[in-house]
């Protein structure tokens, strides 16, 4: 059942303050961008900076995402703290320009609707051999700071973040985990461009939804590539894991930027998966404001989720031998036989499944879900994602076999 949490008394008390003072609760485009530049001594955001997408997006927010003061204080470190990764992955890409000269991995991807088994699957594929995982703090903060073999700094910051999410949302923590050394989705190296599905995940901001909907996002990727070059550059590996329900709706444009690819799309009942992620949505946007309506909530990711699996979809019919279907159940069943299965077939050889050296806990059985929680019926979900509930039931009745691609 959704609860409100209780927010910690001195979040309530800056927000109290705030008003009672007169801060503005506005963003400035253009405080925004001398404020990343006076942090790094730095001005050059590439050629291909994006100043559009974050315009939009800062409007967005000022105009419909009614973010309390100290959500307002946050969003604007965060939008900061993109650019200054922006800022840096720049110095480095003029001062070594062999760095996008080099080839990028070949990318094993893990995708499907939020609340899948993504990060599960994530977390496994990233602990075999030559591997090349995206850590947390690597997510957050891609480009060294100052010095080429530097990562404390980031390390430090991504640890003060996953502290300040535990301390003003316990709960979000407990269902979507944030640690610092473990896997984390490349969705956040997007948003370097200004160009993801975070942003409407995490705030109310229809206008820039519907912008970023109209755009093309090869532009997006391809600085998403650029990033990855200059973090296997920082530290190597076999093959890239990636991971993020984002990458659904854009399998296209993700495949013809990352040519050298393989798709992992995980698959789990929509009467699970679906209000467990519309619950984490709750408790993501309740972090930022006081004012989260669930039907808006509702209403806008139902006909996004509905989006993201039409062209997934699409994609998948057209190139079947570049796409694996897990069924979630399959996977928690036998874990081994999925994941060897998976990088036999991705691999030009593999030998031993390395099992992680902790079990990890299990966070969805203790994350409580219920449809009517959102006003919804398994026939609701039905007859909006009818024929994706074929496919799964079809699924359901066979065994995974990952050579194939198919079940």
């Amino acid at each position: 059942m959704l609860k409100r949490e209780k927010r910690p008394f001195l979040i309530n008390f800056c927000n109290r303050l705030s008003k009672s003072i007169g801060v503005s609760g506005k963003l400035d485009f253009d405080k925004i961008l001398k404020r990343a530049r006076r942090n790094t001594s730095l001005n050059n955001l590439g050629a291909d900076f994006n100043d559009e997408a974050l315009k939009i997006l800062v409007r967005s927010i000022n105009k419909e995402a009614r973010l309390h003061p100290f959500g307002n204080l946050m969003m604007r470190e965060k939008l900061i703290s993109q650019l200054e990764n922006r800022l840096w992955a720049e110095y480095w890409f003029h001062k070594y320009p062999e760095i996008l000269e080099r080839d990028v991995l070949p990318v094993l991807m893990i995708t499907g609707l939020q609340r899948t088994g993504t990060t599960k699957m994530q977390r496994l594929l990233s602990i075999q051999h030559g591997a090349r995982a995206l850590s947390s703090w690597e997510a957050l903060y891609p480009a060294p700071i100052r010095k080429v073999a530097e990562s404390k700094k980031r390390i430090a910051r991504t640890r003060r973040n996953e502290r300040v999410v535990k301390f003003v949302s316990p709960v979000f923590q407990s269902i979507h985990p944030i640690h610092t050394d473990q896997p984390e989705e490349d969705v956040l190296l997007l948003d370097v461009h200004f160009m993801s599905s975070s942003s409407e995940a995490i705030m109310h901001v229809p206008s820039y939804a519907r912008w970023l909907e109209s755009q093309d996002h090869k532009q997006a990727y391809a600085y998403e590539k650029k990033l990855l070059k200059l973090l296997q550059w920082q530290r190597g590996g076999k093959f890239w894991v990636l991971k993020s329900p984002h990458h659904l709706q854009y399998l296209h444009e993700f495949s013809s930027t990352f040519s050298d690819s393989y798709i992992i799309w995980m698959h789990r009942d929509i009467e699970d998966c679906i209000p467990s992620y519309l619950s984490m949505l709750y408790y993501g946007r309740s972090m930022f404001t006081n004012d989260v309506d669930k039907c808006i909530l509702k209403s806008h990711w139902l006909n996004k989720l509905k989006v993201m699996l039409n062209n997934g979809l699409g994609y998948r019919s057209s190139n079947p031998d570049r796409v694996s279907d897990v069924v979630f159940k399959h996977f928690v069943g036998d874990e081994k036989h999925v994941v060897s299965d998976i990088l036999n077939g991705f691999l030009d050889s593999f030998d031993e499944f390395c099992r992680p050296g902790q079990p990890e806990k299990n966070y969805v059985s203790r994350h409580k879900y219920r449809l009517e929680d959102w006003e919804l019926t398994k026939e609701d979900l039905i007859r909006r994602f009818g024929a994706y509930g074929e496919i799964l039931k079809d699924m359901g009745k066979s065994n995974f076999d990952g050579r194939s691609g198919r079940i």
